[in-house]
């Protein structure tokens, strides 16, 4: 199974499956693994990450995951980045794949269309103001779902960690097969990083 979709179907189905949720130390480092192959490979944070012991992953994790079940957001990130080689971005990961709801992973793509956000310090501030921004676009699409559909499929719903995968593959696709896009309309200037933050404002 490939690292995004052992990520994207697997993790977090998994850990909420344990009493009480948590990921363990394994899952920890395979998910550093996953988040450097998406950006640059820095075989340090994988060591890190490795260095933890199973305990501390346990209780850290499972403490992360019941704040953000919480809404205490903040509070789950502070909880996760004591862990060696765990930043708000990989903080963020675990809590995107465990508590989708709620949370979106900190993903550079998805910042660069949040107009607060034009420099990264990859800090727990401006991971507060990516999630919230992606919270109120999922509220503003599950509205627009709701409109003369009484019987819409639950499952359908948008989430922040949903929200942040659509504009992170639409920016894939921006960079990598433009022309895809050629027949889709957002913007009178169509699929730029600042038609996109448009979009979120």
């Amino acid at each position: 199974m490939t690292f995004c979709r052992w990520y994207q179907e697997e993790l977090g189905k998994v850990a909420m499956s344990r009493s009480p949720p948590h990921i363990t130390k394994e899952e920890l480092v395979r998910l550093m693994k996953w988040k450097l192959s998406r950006g640059k490979f820095r075989p340090r944070l994988v060591q890190l990450a490795d260095s933890n012991s199973e305990e501390i992953v346990k209780t850290a994790s499972e403490k992360g995951i019941q704040l953000a079940l919480k809404d205490k957001v903040k509070d789950a990130i502070n909880e996760l980045v004591v862990l060696k080689g765990i930043g708000p971005a990989t903080a963020s990961g675990i809590l995107a794949a465990c508590v989708p709801e709620k949370c979106c992973f900190f993903a550079d793509e998805v910042a660069n269309a949040i107009p607060a956000l034009a420099t990264l310090k990859y800090d727990v501030k401006e991971y507060m103001l990516l999630n919230q921004s992606m919270v109120e676009c999922a509220l503003r699409l599950n509205k627009e779902l709701l409109k003369g559909d009484e019987n819409k499929n639950a499952e359908a719903d948008w989430t922040p960690h949903k929200v942040e995968l659509a504009l992170w593959t639409h920016s894939i696709i921006e960079q990598s097969k433009p022309e895809l896009l050629a027949d889709i309309t957002v913007t009178p200037k169509e699929g730029s990083a600042k038609s996109k933050r448009r979009r979120l404002e």
